[in-house]
Order: structure tokens, then C-alpha cells, then sequence
């Protein structure tokens, strides 16, 4: 069991494996053989054993594939390289940074193209580029080596971090601060993401919204405005 980009997959006995794209919709609920949850959604594919059973609701591409149709399907195929995959180097996600294909293309729409690097969803494009100290608007082409290295590294952390704390993308201390002041998760979350006109965490610069691609996208006028911050991972060693 394990995912590819957006992709869920599970591998079972015999070559075969479950795939399925969550979407922005899709949802696992577990429990009982028998003992349905109230919901609405639509329930699209149930795995049972005598003692528990895992249910798939709203999902909306799900395929039984073989080895062979893992390889070619059209989705897992293209992916870039998986910023959660531990496979993945650092010198993979520069090579995709570099390459023509992607260098000219505006970050705000490269952090959500899977065939660029697979993984990154809308809150974690306003964090990466936030993180970086970088805008919306620059290319690849347009960064020098510093930048470029502040983006892979925001990358790769973030999501990390995102996983290891179930969607909290600001550091341990940010965090132990704010609960101690009473404020909610919500509130200490993110950096940027959904914190339109509070104060950023670095520099206290209201957060302003804007849209890109259909998208909201948020980010630090001053932080991104030529800011040169260095986010710290050290949580994660």
C-alpha cells in the first residue's frame, strides 16, 4: 500500500493492484463489517475481513491493474519525481527545474503540474513559494542558485513535515508557542495559506490573497518581495 503523486495504491497477491484518485473528493472511513457511517457520500469500493472493513467514498477514477498496466497508465506514467518518494534526490527535482519543458512556466502553475514534481496540492503552493522567499510570477529561468536551492528544499520539507504532522507546515516552536497563547489550529497551521489579513509570522506584513490558475493562492508581500529568510527543517532530522 502506498501513493504515487495523488494516486492510492494497494498491491495485492498475485501481480494485481487497486488504484485510485482521491481527487479533492474522495474519502476513506473505517469500521465494522456491516456498520455503514452516515453520509451522503457515494460509497464506491469496500475491503472487508472478518473483523474490519475500509470503505471509499466520492472517489472518482478507480482501476484494478496489472504490473504491466501500472507502467503505461496515463497518470502514474507522467508523474515527476515524488517529493514524499525517499528515492527522490535532491539533484532530481534541480534536473526538472532545468529542463525546457518546465523552465519558462510561471512557479505559481508548476507547483501544481504532478508531471513537474508530484505531490504538492494548492495549500502546499502557497507554503513552498512563501518558504523560498519567493513570487508567484518568477520562472525557473529566472532563478539563481540560492533560489533555486531555497525552492527544492522548501519543497521537500514541507511536505514532510505536512505528512509527519498531518497537515501543519509551520515548526514545533511556532506551534508550542501559539497553543500556549490559546490560539487554535487553525490560526497556527500555516504560514500563509488561509491567513488573509493576519500578520505573517516573520515579518508581520498582512497576508494578502490572490488568485492564479483558478486557485487561491496566498503569500507575504515583504517575505516574497525579494526576502531573504531561510526556513529551518531541523524538526525533521
Amino acid at each position: 500500500m502506498g501513493a504515487q503523486g495523488k494516486a492510492f495504491l494497494i498491491h495485492f497477491e498475485g501481480g494485481r493492484s487497486l488504484y485510485a484518485h482521491m481527487q479533492l473528493y474522495g474519502r476513506w472511513m473505517f469500521g465494522k463489517p456491516g456498520q455503514e457511517p452516515k453520509t451522503n457520500r457515494q460509497l464506491r469500493l469496500s475491503l472487508s475481513t472478518a473483523e474490519q472493513e475500509a470503505r471509499l467514498y466520492s472517489a472518482t477514477d478507480i482501476e484494478i491493474l496489472t504490473a504491466a498496466g501500472l507502467k503505461k497508465h496515463p497518470y502514474l506514467s507522467r508523474l515527476g519525481p515524488d517529493l514524499l518518494d525517499p528515492g527522490t534526490k535532491q539533484s532530481d527535482l534541480f534536473e526538472r527545474l532545468r529542463d525546457k519543458k518546465f523552465s519558462g512556466r510561471r512557479l505559481a502553475a508548476l507547483l501544481l503540474d504532478q508531471t513537474f514534481w508530484a505531490g504538492p496540492g494548492n495549500y502546499l503552493r502557497s507554503e513552498i513559494l512563501f518558504c523560498a522567499g519567493l513570487t508567484p510570477e518568477m520562472r525557473p529561468r529566472d532563478l539563481d542558485e540560492n533560489q533555486a536551492r531555497r525552492l527544492v528544499e522548501a519543497a521537500q520539507g514541507l511536505a514532510r513535515r505536512s505528512l509527519k504532522t498531518k497537515g501543519i507546515t509551520t515548526p514545533p516552536d511556532l506551534v508550542t508557542k501559539a497553543k500556549k497563547a490559546g490560539q487554535t489550529r487553525r490560526w497556527y497551521r500555516h504560514w500563509v495559506f488561509n491567513r488573509l489579513g493576519r500578520p505573517c509570522w516573520v515579518c508581520e506584513t498582512p497576508i494578502r490573497k490572490e488568485e492564479w490558475g483558478g486557485r487561491r493562492l496566498y503569500r507575504c508581500l515583504d517575505c516574497q518581495g525579494g526576502g531573504t529568510w531561510e526556513m529551518n527543517f531541523a524538526d525533521l532530522e
